[in-house]
């Protein structure tokens, strides 16, 4: 079996830092509104991720709500990683890559990566260009679904045939039944890491405890849950 190793950072919310096979990916991983409940990126949590994170060669955002992305922080980053190309799907910078269509795709050394249109979570987003990740270097796949809808059937009809060794997905996948039905028939993903998590100073409405529970019921071989801010987790198998 290919060994997949690859490791994730949480910063905050639905933000992480993917590295994997010598490639730096961070999605969503620069907000900074405060939503009630849940956490952002805060200025002294942005100081330490600019020292301990390794830097950026894809800074890309699933879509431009502000839990998600920031243009301010976007525009320091790539002051700060000049070399840092940028993907989001709304023309915010002259030289950034527009993520729009259906599908779009990247690819760079041993990797491929397919921004998936899905539909938003909730009725009211149903407009919002919105896009799931599908990582793949050829063995592996990694998926990073953003706020699509849990257990979207348009998503599950682009994954039919993918086996996912790493899914990255808004806790609400373990917390709904449709969600823990749907990732224990049919996504089945080898490694689970549950985000869209308040900090636990901000856990207002009882979101930690609800998903922390939903994880150790939950008939999958590996769950965790992204709490932390710089949280990091390492997945690896033979």
């Amino acid at each position: 079996n290919a060994m997949l190793v690859c490791s994730v950072i949480l910063t905050a919310n639905a933000g992480v830092v993917l590295e994997w096979k010598g490639h730096v990916i961070w999605v969503d991983a620069l907000h900074t509104e405060e939503i009630p409940g849940f956490s952002t990126v805060s200025p002294t949590l942005w100081k330490r991720m600019q020292t301990v994170l390794p830097p950026p060669e894809l800074l890309c955002f699933t879509h431009c709500h502000p839990d998600h992305y920031s243009f301010r922080l976007a525009s320091e980053a790539r002051m700060i990683w000049p070399a840092a190309k940028l993907a989001l799907p709304r023309q915010d910078f002259g030289d950034q890559l527009l993520i729009a269509g259906e599908e779009t795709r990247f690819s760079g050394e041993g990797m491929a990566l397919r921004f998936l249109r899905l539909p938003h979570d909730g009725p009211d987003y149903q407009d919002v260009p919105h896009y799931g990740l599908l990582f793949s270097d050829g063995i592996s796949h990694i998926l990073i679904a953003g706020d699509c809808e849990t257990a979207s059937p348009s998503l599950l009809k682009r994954l039919n045939g993918f086996s996912i060794d790493l899914a990255i997905l808004n806790f609400p996948w373990i917390t709904l039944r449709k969600g823990r039905r749907c990732l224990e028939d049919v996504l089945r993903p080898r490694h689970l890491l549950l985000c869209h998590l308040p900090f636990p100073e901000n856990d207002a409405n009882g979101y930690l405890d609800a998903a922390f529970r939903a994880a150790e019921t939950i008939n999958l071989p590996d769950v965790r849950l992204l709490t932390r801010p710089l949280q990091r987790e390492e997945i690896y198998y033979f």
